[in-house]
């Protein structure tokens, strides 16, 4: 049983375009709500895949001005890379409190050490100038991008919802149009720095958003599973009526075309939701399949082992420091969750410095803090050992203690 379960999990990694090696926990990474402070990305982990403790008193990771154009970002996914030790991040640029037309692109990110991160923002208008019909003026939105290992052409590829005002299509209600998503795809160069003219990979018959592709190794197909977006509406195709609920599509080829089920995979009565993602447990056969209840106050967490029939298992609640909002989850090590967590321990330091009121400090007990506080900063932009976040966390703690005698 142990050896079949090793050369599972062996073709679960290969499956989702990551090196086989030991991992122990999840890594969360999200936003967590709509305005400028909620959409920045942050982490949480979880040694059970369910249930999450936010890293560094749930504050951002990286700080949205310094890598968007809209200085705003929502929909974080992330991918460890075939050679096991890079991280791909892909994000929505945009800042809801602009307008939710207002968003034309997404960002492209590279790590080792996911913590810092190397940037390219994509404004889709000027990088695709002579492409009909994606003009700021028409452009509705690019939401949600994820990244998955294309093994056929050797490339990442990675897809997106995108909106345009000439696809608006009417619903029941006379007085409202429908902005129509579909789902395209690009392929990232080398350096994970631009990506090639979007073309179509999936096309609902009505609006359908935030795509997540997972290879289904027993049957080697691709799932995508998808929200349908919007007003309820009877979708043509398939003779069904959209609820904004998570539904599936299977295909033998990563660029389509993708065979529809017309159901909802989510729990009974569970609705709206959005933002699924789909990832294995560590050392099982199963799958969690997570989607964001946005209007019940939780995250919803299924479980399957064959991608198809979900099984409903916990509402996680999303409060105190852990606010998720539509994110994605990846396997990590031993040595990188201690490195998440010494980092996230010295920004906890910081924090917990802070909390103390000015009265309680001498003249030269503001500077001193002052001088940790920018310590611990530099500490934070430029080291990403443990050892290093520890040694700076020990002096902040020590001085803390110092000055509550």
């Amino acid at each position: 049983m142990k050896s079949r379960l090793i050369s599972l999990c062996i073709s679960l990694a290969a499956a989702f375009g990551i090196q086989a090696q030991e991992y122990s926990t999840y890594l969360f990474a999200y936003f967590s709500g709509n305005w400028p402070d909620g959409e920045q990305v942050r982490y949480a982990l979880s040694d059970d895949g369910y249930n999450y403790r936010a890293l560094n008193y749930g504050r951002p990771v990286i700080a949205s001005d310094t890598i968007a154009l809209k200085k705003s970002v929502r929909d974080p996914h992330i991918l460890r890379a075939q050679d096991g030790k890079t991280f791909y991040m892909v994000l929505t640029d945009m800042r809801s409190d602009m307008g939710w037309q207002s968003n034309d692109g997404l960002i492209l990110m590279k790590s080792t050490d996911l913590l810092h991160w190397e940037h390219t923002a994509i404004h889709f208008p000027t990088r695709f100038p002579n492409l009909e019909g994606f003009d700021e003026k028409n452009l509705h939105a690019v939401w949600a991008p994820q990244t998955i290992w294309d093994a056929k052409e050797g490339k990442y590829m990675i897809y997106y919802s995108i909106g345009r005002h000439d696809w608006e299509y009417p619903t029941e209600d006379p007085n409202f149009n429908q902005p129509y998503f579909r789902i395209y795809y690009s392929y990232a160069n080398e350096d994970f720095t631009d990506i090639t003219e979007p073309k179509l990979l999936f096309d609902f018959g009505t609006a359908a958003i935030d795509g997540d592709i997972v290879y289904d190794n027993k049957n080697e197909e691709y799932v995508l599973f998808f929200k349908d977006e919007g007003r309820s509406v009877m979708n043509k195709k398939g003779n069904f009526r959209t609820r904004q609920g998570v539904m599936r599509a299977t295909s033998k080829d990563l660029t389509g075309p993708y065979n529809v089920e017309y159901r909802h995979l989510q729990k009974p009565g569970q609705y709206p939701t959005e933002g699924s993602s789909v990832f294995p447990l560590i050392n099982s056969d199963e799958y969690i399949l997570m989607y964001d209840c946005y209007a019940n106050g939780h995250y919803q967490f299924c479980k399957s082992n064959d991608l198809k029939n979900f099984t409903y298992v916990q509402n996680t609640p999303t409060r105190g420091t852990f606010t998720p909002r539509h994110g994605s989850v990846i396997h990590i090590t031993e040595a990188e969750r201690a490195r998440l967590e010494a980092w996230s321990s010295l920004g906890e330091a910081v924090q917990d410095m802070g909390k103390i009121a000015v009265p309680c400090y001498t003249l030269e007990e503001l500077d001193k803090r002052k001088e940790l506080e920018t310590y611990a900063a530099q500490v934070m932009a430029t080291k990403n050992k443990a050892k290093a976040f520890k040694k700076a966390e020990n002096k902040i703690r020590k001085f803390t203690e110092k000055v509550k005698k």
